[in-house]
């Protein structure tokens, strides 16, 4: 009974929130840092095209707080919560007067990632192993017991 309890007060006072954030670092020279960025994801047929949106220095927040970036003065980070393009390249640069994109960086950014099911899976694990570890101690000492009494 105690250990019900007790795995019910980790259950209902634990606070867990599992947020899969994906981030692409964008290194830029200081020539560059008035240019407007550039958040795209690679055309599946043409890999020198991308779809997305270009967006001016100063700008935190993109897709409704979906995208965020933050700026250190010589790269900008875009860090993703949901992708709304789906599972793909992305590509972050700029764009030249000549709307011309620069790839600074790009990477594969997933909607369903090991570590967001990692992150899930810890939690059964932690309840788990406790359960299983005093199992198996009642499982040992009732045998060991019963072969003291023969």
């Amino acid at each position: 009974m105690n250990l019900i309890t007790a795995v019910l007060l980790m259950i209902l006072t634990g606070h867990s929130t599992s947020e899969y954030l994906q981030e692409l670092v964008c290194p830029y020279e200081n020539k560059t840092v008035h240019r407007p960025r550039v958040w795209c994801k690679r055309d599946a047929q043409d890999e020198n095209c991308c779809t997305g949106f270009s967006f001016r220095q100063g700008v935190n927040k993109l897709e409704e707080g979906n995208i965020e970036v933050k700026d250190d003065g010589k790269s900008f980070t875009v860090s993703v919560k949901t992708l709304t393009q789906g599972d793909g390249v992305y590509w972050c640069g700029f764009m030249t007067e000549d709307k011309i994109i620069v790839k600074l960086a790009e990477d594969y950014f997933t909607s369903t990632p090991f570590n967001f099911i990692w992150s899930v899976l810890r939690w059964i694990l932690f309840i788990l192993l406790p359960v299983i570890t005093i199992s198996t101690h009642i499982y040992s000492n009732r045998k060991h017991g019963d072969t003291k009494k023969t």
